[in-house]
């Protein structure tokens, strides 16, 4: 039920069972960290009730950035993988489970940056607009067909609509 392959792209049928496992991550994370200001939400297809998935359990972790290299060794020690920011600005990504099966994403990032508020727009957006909710389930099944062993392009495929709710989301919250 969870756990993916490096680099493949298979979904599963929304599993309640996820938002359990966020919490016991987070629960996890809470304990290691409880002496930092840090915040946890659980993000991606995983936390959005209704849409198929890639059964790895997706993260954002905030913590303050003067501080974030403090998180990378103690993560270690959890189990993560440090993989770095992956060209992506404002975050740093940290992976859990063997390349075999892939189980947890924790993207390390400041609860201000761009990156968080995008992340949380486009789950809330998707979890209030059914409409919008299952264009993106329909998108995601083809891409997977399509992209099955090439999960970069899959990612890639799926950006404009991602970059299209965000803008919604973000007039609304105007």
């Amino acid at each position: 039920m969870l756990g993916l392959k490096r680099g493949t792209v298979k979904l599963s049928r929304h599993h309640k069972e996820w938002g359990r496992l966020f919490r016991k991550e987070k629960e996890l994370l809470l304990s290691a960290f409880k002496n930092e200001r840090i915040k946890i939400e659980h993000v991606g297809s995983t936390a959005i009730a209704g849409i198929s998935a890639k059964p790895i359990i997706d993260m954002l972790m905030a913590v303050p950035s003067n501080i974030q290299k403090v998180f990378y060794k103690k993560l270690k020690e959890l189990g993560y993988l440090d993989r770095g920011q992956q060209g992506v600005r404002g975050q740093r990504l940290f992976v859990k489970g063997s390349e075999n099966k892939r189980t947890h994403y924790l993207h390390l990032t400041g609860e201000n940056s761009k990156f968080w508020k995008e992340h949380i727009l486009f789950r809330d957006y998707l979890r209030e607009h059914k409409i919008a909710r299952d264009e993106y389930n329909v998108l995601k099944k083809k891409l997977a067909e399509k992209f099955a062993n090439r999960r970069s392009l899959y990612t890639k495929a799926k950006a404009e609509f991602i970059e299209g709710i965000i803008k919604k989301a973000k007039k609304l919250r105007v």
